[in-house]
């Protein structure tokens, strides 16, 4: 099932006293955030909104976004937003443009299998490193994957399905979980 929300932006902290808050964007599309935009805050497992919110301003810093809220005028209003994740309804996110495209909030959750070593976890963040994407791979009792979201790793995306399976290069698996098999060394 398709999530009815998108995380946007994540509210970093509060900013001067006029009532801004920082955000790092979760979308890679800087147009996303334009006044008038209708966004929820999220419950702390961002899957449910607790709030509505308008934003009334948006002005890029090196640090991410400084945004500005409807009813949000002071530092004090501000702060409550620290820690909170931003979504939008899924039918007012941006059009896809193209065939095999797909929103990256559909991959969270996802399951990923690796064609070698089987199922690896599930997608529970995409990280924007500036230079490319990297999906962090997480399950239960285990270190965290994070894996490059290239086609010459991942091979198969399943958005519908909510799986993906991925062809992980030599020594990148080995760098965040040791293998079941292998000898440990003192």
């Amino acid at each position: 099932m398709k999530r009815p929300f998108f995380l946007i932006g994540a509210c970093q902290r509060a900013h001067g006293i006029k009532g801004e808050v920082l955000v790092r964007s979760l979308t890679d599309d800087p147009e996303r955030f334009f006044q008038g935009l209708v966004c929820y805050a999220m419950d702390d497992a961002g899957e449910e909104p607790v709030e509505k919110l308008t934003l009334s301003g948006c002005r890029p810093v090196p640090q991410g976004l400084l945004l500005t809220f409807q009813g949000i005028a002071d530092r004090e209003a501000a702060r409550r937003l620290a820690g909170v994740k931003l979504a939008v309804r899924r039918e007012d996110a941006l059009e896809l443009s193209g065939e095999g495209e797909f929103y990256y909030g559909d991959l969270l959750g996802a399951a990923v299998r690796d064609r070698q070593r089987g199922l690896l976890g599930m997608v529970t963040d995409v990280m924007d490193t500036g230079s490319g994407d990297i999906l962090v791979v997480s399950q239960a009792g285990q270190a965290d994957v994070l894996i490059p979201f290239l086609r010459s790793i991942v091979k198969e995306v399943d958005p519908d399905f909510r799986s993906m399976e991925v062809e992980l290069p030599d020594g990148l698996f080995e760098l965040y979980r040791q293998l079941e098999d292998s000898p440990v060394e003192d």
